[in-house]
C-alpha cells in the first residue's frame, strides 16, 4: 500500500533525521575534512551529490531487505499494523520526552579517502551514523517500509528517506562554499527543536496507522 504518507512520511523523516542535534554535529566533520576550508561551489555541490549517492546506495539496500522480511510476516501484516502504530507513537512521545538514544556511530570522523569514493564512503557512514543517534525515527520509517509490502513499496521508502537525508546535505555543503556561516549558525540552534518537532510527526504517523487499521473494516 504506497499512499500519501507513504510518500511524504519517509521523506520529512530523513529532513528530521539530518537537522537533529546528533545528525547535524556530524557536518562539521564533514565539510573540514573532506572539503576543506577553501571550497569552491562547484566542489561542495559534487561532494553533496556523491555522498547523497552514499546514502541512497546503502539505504536501498535496507530498503529491499525489509521488503524481504515483510514477506515472512504478511500473514501477520494486520496485527502488524496496529503494533506499528502504538510503537510510533510510544517513539513520538519519547522524543517529546527528550529521551537521549546513543549510538557508536557519533563519533565517526570519516573515510581516510578525500576523493569522490571518500564521499560516497561517507554518505554511507553518515547515513548509519545518524540513522543510530536518532532510532526511534529510524525505526519508524523501517516499519512504514515493511507495511507498504512488495520490493517496490519497500525500496521507494528507503530511497525517498536517504534523499531526505541528502537533499539538506546538498544544501548544506552549498551554504559553506556561499559562505553563509551565520545562516548555519541559525540551522544549528533551531534543530533541538525541530528534533521535538519530528515526536509530534511521529504520534501522529502512529494515530494514522491505527485508524487506517480500523477505516479498513479488519477489527473483529
Amino acid at each position: 500500500m504506497v499512499d500519501i504518507v507513504s510518500i511524504m512520511y519517509p521523506f520529512t523523516a530523513g529532513i528530521f533525521v539530518l537537522l537533529s542535534p546528533c545528525g547535524y554535529a556530524l557536518i562539521p566533520g564533514y565539510i573540514s575534512y573532506h572539503l576543506g576550508s577553501d571550497v569552491s561551489f562547484s566542489r561542495a555541490l559534487q561532494g553533496g551529490i556523491i555522498s547523497t549517492v552514499g546514502l541512497v546506495a546503502v539505504f536501498s539496500i535496507l530498503g529491499i531487505a525489509s521488503s524481504l522480511i515483510s514477506g515472512l510476516i504478511r500473514p501477520y501484516l494486520t496485527l502488524l499494523t496496529v503494533f506499528s502504530g502504538i510503537v510510533v507513537m510510544i517513539l513520538g512521545v519519547l522524543i517529546l520526552g527528550g529521551f537521549s538514544f546513543p549510538s557508536s556511530f557519533l563519533k565517526f570522523s570519516g573515510s581516510s579517502k578525500r576523493g569522490m569514493m571518500g564521499f560516497f564512503i561517507f554518505g554511507i557512514a553518515y547515513g548509519l551514523g545518524a540513522a543510530g543517534c536518532t532510532a526511534p525515527v529510524f525505526f519508524s520509517v523501517i516499519l512504514i517500509g515493511m507495511l507498504d509490502g512488495g520490493v517496490f513499496g519497500g525500496l521507494l521508502t528507503f530511497v525517498l528517506y536517504a534523499l531526505g537525508v541528502g537533499i539538506p546535505l546538498i544544501i548544506t555543503s552549498i551554504l559553506v562554499a556561499t559562505a553563509k556561516r551565520p545562516l548555519l549558525l541559525k540551522i544549528n540552534n533551531i534543530t533541538p527543536r525541530l528534533y521535538k518537532f519530528s515526536g509530534i510527526v511521529l504520534i501522529l504517523v502512529g494515530i494514522y496507522l491505527i485508524y487506517t487499521y480500523m477505516a479498513s473494516g479488519m477489527v473483529a
